[in-house]
């Protein structure tokens, strides 16, 4: 990865190339980026230039190794959990050849793209303590090519404060040229021990201009990179996806729809208070990264239905692809529920983050919708 392949956020490339080329390099930084922005893509150019020093030479063989992520100096951390091959205390390592795979096809992947890989969208990955300790004993080895040694850590939002603890005692005292590049979507989540040890850089959302080149140059056509571009709102990644096909949107519409019907009937019949039921035992035996993403699609699916309401249809995206009639159901979203709607939404996604209990998490919240969903032609 060079940092021409870079997709977008020039002037961060552009700075970090500087400080490579300086010499002058933190050894501790935190690049904050909105899932889809590029982090993971822009820390491995920056590593690469790093160790490579600088080197455009893609058949050298530093270059060779960044490329096939086979390079013994650059290390990797990211949220891992037990699954069918590995069954206890799981750590990078024992997924590298997945990780492998994961970067050369989806670089600008999710969380979400990352748990479906390795089979655990059910569960909660995490960066723990032995990751922590594995790390440690790499890091004090003497580098094998000679020159720097890099760590990315990506998604750092998902250590725990026990690996944490015992990462700053090494970025206290790191050993000599050693980089250590954290990558995060929420620095708030981090604890603010590490963050005032790292150098700050921020990412901004890829603009639509650039992921519509970007998209076209892949091969896609103009219609299907636009309308790509417009669900993606920046997110890169996202976008690729639309693009191909492979989104979650196919399922989450069906969900979407047999849940927003059942709730409006309701209201003329007790009996479907039961469908709710149902509706919501399904959703609880989805992965919790799977209950999240429909969570965001439900809200995003709201906000446009409040737009198609209020006389703005040319600037929403969404078309079903079944019988969803949307334009009827938009006349049910407006100033008088939106609001709250978007309140239980996003109380829903705390709590499903938190561990909570899916089955109940989505009964209340389909409860609460039966009544919110009528609440503006009630007013």
């Amino acid at each position: 990865m060079l940092f021409e392949d870079v997709i977008g956020n020039d002037p961060v490339k552009n700075f970090f190339q500087k400080n490579s080329v300086s010499g002058r390099i933190p050894h501790c930084q935190l690049i904050v980026g909105a899932e889809g922005s590029g982090a993971l893509p822009m820390a491995l150019a920056y590593a690469r230039s790093v160790l490579c020093n600088n080197s455009k030479n893609l058949s050298d063989s530093c270059s060779l190794k960044i490329s096939e992520i086979k390079h013994p100096d650059l290390h990797f951390i990211y949220p891992v959990a037990n699954n069918q091959d590995v069954k206890s205390k799981a750590i990078s390592s024992n997924f590298i050849s997945s990780w492998r795979e994961f970067l050369h096809t989806n670089p600008y992947g999710s969380l979400f793209d990352w748990y479906s890989k390795l089979g655990i969208e059910n569960k909660q990955g995490k960066i723990g303590k032995d990751e922590a300790e594995n790390l440690i004993s790499k890091i004090s080895l003497k580098p094998y090519e000679g020159g720097w040694k890099a760590v990315i850590l990506w998604m750092a939002e998902k250590m725990n404060a026990s690996a944490t603890n015992k990462l700053l005692k090494l970025i206290e005292e790191p050993p000599e040229k050693t980089l250590f590049l954290f990558i995060a979507e929420d620095e708030s989540l981090l604890m603010d021990t590490l963050l005032s040890r790292c150098q700050k850089t921020y990412l901004k959302k890829i603009p639509n201009s650039i992921v519509l080149k970007a998209l076209k140059n892949k091969g896609f056509s103009e219609q299907v990179a636009k309308n790509a571009c417009l669900q993606s709102n920046g997110n890169y990644g996202n976008a690729l996806s639309l693009a191909k096909g492979q989104e979650n949107n196919l399922r989450f519409e069906e969900w979407f729809k047999s849940w927003v019907r059942s709730a409006f009937l309701v209201k003329k019949n007790k009996e479907a208070v039961l469908d709710l039921l149902h509706w919501s035992k399904t959703i609880a035996k989805s992965g919790r990264e799977t209950q999240k993403r429909f969570i965001d699609y439900s809200l995003e699916l709201f906000r446009q239905a409040l737009m198609v309401n209020y006389g703005l249809k040319k600037i929403t995206y969404f078309s079903p692809s079944s019988d969803f009639n949307f334009e009827s159901f938009s006349n049910f979203i407006e100033g008088a529920n939106i609001e709250e709607i978007s309140d239980e939404l996003e109380k829903a996604y705390l709590q499903v983050q938190s561990n909570g209990n899916p089955n109940m998490i989505f009964t209340d919240l389909s409860l609460k919708l039966t009544r919110l969903i009528h609440k503006a032609k009630n007013n």
